[in-house]
């Protein structure tokens, strides 16, 4: 069976399904990095939980969504998908790209946040908070006036010799009905299972990007929107309070490796809460008054940056 060839978190991955979430890979290798397998709905080969939608046991988790499908995945390798006989691929990919990934990114040892992240000149910038909190309608906002999106829902960030790094995730934004329609329609869009999948096309950043800042949406009573620097040991709890479906990290061989990531992250990357007054600030505004903010806080943009610590060739 000839199988597609996507990229997603800095991986090549590989299935026979056809996935308009993710980027074809232009250079497709035969040993990818990860194999999403769809078995037949009447298999019955994987042993299904029979009261607990999920288990996580050390290199393999499963879950299962009552109505849609099975998931088993394996070492970080492997995704295994049975799904009901009722239920729509659209359903399947919208699980398995969201929490079936999510366990897999635990098992490689990536730390997958809870929020949306652009790239921009100071660096890549996520936004985390409870949902609802505007997270996809703000990088929404971004993508509008010209920002490449890194990731939405799931945001990876991985730790490398050179520093941090945010990895590109789906190409796609996934909007509710207000937000879409607030932010202009896009002919490329499709309705998708219960939101309206926005293609970012070539507004879509397909490297990893230098980690700049987490920042924690809230909303306020005050007039202005207000952006405070965390510090100390908030930052841990912010952290934590925000990744994503942290039981999937509970008992994980990686477990160790990832509080360590997560104390790099809260020592080199900047948190801060941005809260607003969400019935009169209108999205575009916050933008603008982020911008300000990162040119204060930020100053030099990080081409700039890199060019003073770059090596001088005599």
């Amino acid at each position: 069976m000839s199988l597609n060839a996507y990229r997603a978190y800095g991986l090549a991955i590989h299935t026979a399904l056809v996935c308009p979430e993710l980027l074809p890979d232009p250079n497709p290798i035969t040993d990818p990095d990860v194999t999403i397998t769809l078995l037949p709905h009447s298999a019955g080969s994987l042993c299904h939980l029979p009261d607990r939608c999920c288990e996580v046991q050390p290199g393999c988790s499963q879950l299962d969504v009552p109505g849609v499908a099975h998931y088993q995945v394996e070492e970080g390798q492997r995704i295994l998908v049975e799904p009901r006989a009722s239920a729509s691929l659209e359903k399947v990919r919208l699980f398995l790209f969201g929490s079936a990934m999510g366990a897999l990114l635990y098992q490689r040892g990536l730390l997958p946040l809870h929020g949306s992240a652009v790239m921009t000149q100071w660096g890549g910038m996520i936004f985390v908070g409870p949902q609802g909190s505007g997270k996809s309608t703000l990088a929404a906002e971004f993508h509008r006036r010209g920002y490449q999106l890194l990731s939405d829902d799931v945001c990876a960030v991985e730790s490398t010799p050179q520093g941090l790094r945010i990895l590109p995730a789906l190409n796609q934004l996934r909007l509710c009905a207000d937000a879409y329609e607030q932010l202009g329609a896009s002919p490329e869009a499709y309705f998708d299972v219960d939101k309206f999948a926005v293609p970012m096309g070539e507004k879509y950043c397909s490297q990893p990007t230098p980690l700049a800042a987490i920042h924690v949406l809230s909303d306020s009573s005050a007039e202005h929107p207000r952006f405070e620097v965390v510090r100390g040991l908030d930052r841990v709890r912010c952290l934590f309070e925000n990744l994503y479906r942290p039981h999937f990290l509970q008992g994980q061989r990686t477990q160790n490796d990832l509080v360590c990531l997560a104390g790099r992250i809260a020592q080199l990357a900047t948190f801060a809460t941005v809260s607003r007054r969400r019935d009169t600030t209108v999205t575009a505004d916050l933008v603008r008054f982020l911008e300000f903010t990162w040119t204060e806080c930020f100053g030099t943009s990080l081409n700039e940056r890199e060019e003073l610590h770059a090596p001088l060739h005599t």
